[in-house]
């Protein structure tokens, strides 16, 4: 067997570490939890597709057969978190379960590309295979059973995964917390500095929102250990300092924005786009496209811009 893809192993916890391809080589890798109760094992995420064979052999090095498995539980759409839902499902028959608001998107792995790196016509020039549909396996396994913001999942032998709706990067997205350790476990809404690409967020709101829940969540749970997709994991007070600088680089996005909307008026969502991740020296492409435009209905609804055209204009 080759090296161990175990990179995190505590109590009921198991992580399984797969890296990623593309501008994220060698800067970030995505990660899968497995959870074992006395009663029922479940997996967080099935990761991308990329990362099977670093699946398979994680239920080798833990002992389990691919039939062990009861639950996978989703905590958002993306391409790199649900990418082996289909040969899980096939393979061991687990009930998956997610948050309704995009399971039509889990369910379909086109419609899923299509409805975010197409979601705009200056993305249309990505191609849907690069780093999305080739992220997911050739087929895509829905959400059996829906969960939200409370929702608990026994496992038995006093290991409880509580729902937490923690929106903004995806509009549909949870994470879950383990009381009896404390534990936090959370996919993409804190986004570690060296991501190679734009701070992606669907609403700029509910990502500010978000950061402020976290951060509640931390001192009235008092969590001890915070897990991540794309991070190693971290105490309470690490992950303080991860909140503050995520708050930091949205920040910076809007800050980038308004200064080139200011400086260059009537200027394109295409070179908008291009402008602001020059500026934070991050790869130009579809994610991109999915921040700005959200800041662009924000401050549009705020009144703080118009467009005229194709162009954006500041007030004021």
């Amino acid at each position: 067997m080759s090296a161990s893809v175990i990179s995190y192993q505590s109590g009921p916890f198991t992580t399984i570490s797969m890296g990623l391809p593309g501008d994220h080589e060698g800067k970030t890798a995505t990660r899968v939890f497995f959870v074992r109760g006395a009663d029922k094992i479940a997996l967080i995420d099935s990761g991308l597709y990329g990362g099977l064979p670093a699946l398979q052999q994680g239920f080798e090095e833990m002992g389990l057969k691919p039939s062990d498995l009861d639950l996978l539980l989703l905590t958002h759409e993306h391409m790199d978190h649900v990418g082996n839902n289909g040969w899980l499902k096939a393979e061991t028959g687990c009930t998956i379960m997610g948050h309704k608001a995009r399971a039509d998107r889990v369910a379909d792995n086109m419609l899923n590309a299509k409805a975010i790196v197409h979601a705009f016509p200056e993305g249309e020039s990505f191609d849907l295979n690069a780093e999305y549909l080739d992220w997911m396996g050739p087929t895509a396994a829905g959400i059996d059973d829906f969960i939200a913001e409370g929702d608990k999942i026994d496992l038995g032998g006093g290991i409880v995964l509580e729902t937490v709706e923690v929106v903004g990067h995806s509009m549909a997205e949870v994470g879950f917390f383990e009381q009896s350790t404390r534990t936090l476990i959370i996919a993409d809404p804190l986004l570690p500095p060296f991501n190679p690409v734009l701070y992606l967020y669907e609403d700029p709101n509910a990502m500010r929102a978000t950061f402020d829940k976290i951060e509640a969540f931390l001192k009235d749970r008092d969590v001890q250990t915070v897990i991540f997709a794309h991070d190693e994991p971290k105490g309470a007070e690490e992950t303080q300092a991860l909140i503050d600088n995520c708050r930091a680089r949205v920040d910076k996005v809007e800050a980038s924005m308004i200064t080139h909307i200011k400086a260059n008026p009537g200027i394109t969502f295409a070179d908008l786009r291009d402008k602001c991740c020059d500026d934070q020296q991050v790869v130009r492409e579809w994610r991109a496209l999915v921040s700005i435009d959200a800041s662009l209905r924000d401050f549009e609804a705020k009144g703080l811009i118009r467009k005229e055209g194709e162009g954006w204009h500041h007030v004021g």
